[in-house]
């Protein structure tokens, strides 16, 4: 069987994305991305409730707050979320060509989130060699929120996005692929994969 692994936030949008491709036949998986010290072990245990309610049956979770904080202090904080992402995002291609993931999922929906616009993932997507599925890029908020109501996982998700706790207030929009490149000139993306992958734990659920 198709294997995927979806990045799984704790929010309203990753475990629609990811219970959406998980109707198609695909096996889905999830890793969750902790941000402690800065956060508290909420985003991480909502991640797990809401797996458990999409039926994933393991969930990877690396601590990466240490990696993001360096992020806000040594690059231009416009750029923190096109830059977590690609860090993100290679992560998780590791542990996918590691346990044979063909594909990432995200819960990314189209310009709902001012970061998340067309010119800031084509940046993200030339991180990786691995394939992106984003099963609700398209889709109304409403049209989301009816579906996590109708299976279940709404009164999980809802609340503040953690995810955001150390991200600017006037996000780029329109990032370009040197730019970020240049900024990540100013860090050690190796040194911060390895460091994540060392503190990486899969929970059987």
């Amino acid at each position: 069987m198709t294997k995927a692994l979806l990045l799984l936030s704790g929010g309203i949008d990753s475990p629609i994305a990811g219970y959406l491709i998980k109707q198609r036949n695909i096996e889905v998986d999830a890793i969750h991305f902790s941000s402690e010290p800065f956060t508290d072990k909420t985003p991480e245990n909502k991640s797990i409730e809401l797996a458990k309610k999409i039926q994933i049956k393991n969930v990877f979770v690396s601590k990466i707050g240490e990696e993001l904080s360096q992020l806000t202090k040594k690059c231009e904080h416009k750029y923190y979320y096109v830059l977590q992402r690609r860090l993100m995002w290679r992560i998780a291609e590791k542990i996918a060509n590691k346990h044979n993931y063909e594909f990432l999922i995200t819960g990314e929906n189209l310009s709902q989130v001012s970061s998340q616009t067309l010119e800031n993932m084509k940046v993200t997507d030339k991180s990786v060699d691995i394939t992106i599925l984003r099963p609700i890029l398209c889709n109304d908020k409403q049209e989301t929120i009816d579906l996590a109501k109708k299976i279940g996982t709404y009164d999980l998700s809802k609340g503040p996005e953690f995810c955001c706790v150390l991200g600017p207030q006037s996000p780029a929009t329109k990032a370009r692929l040197h730019d970020i490149e240049r900024e990540e000139e100013k860090i050690n993306i190796k040194e911060m994969i390895n460091n994540a992958l060392e503190t990486l734990e899969c929970k059987k659920l």
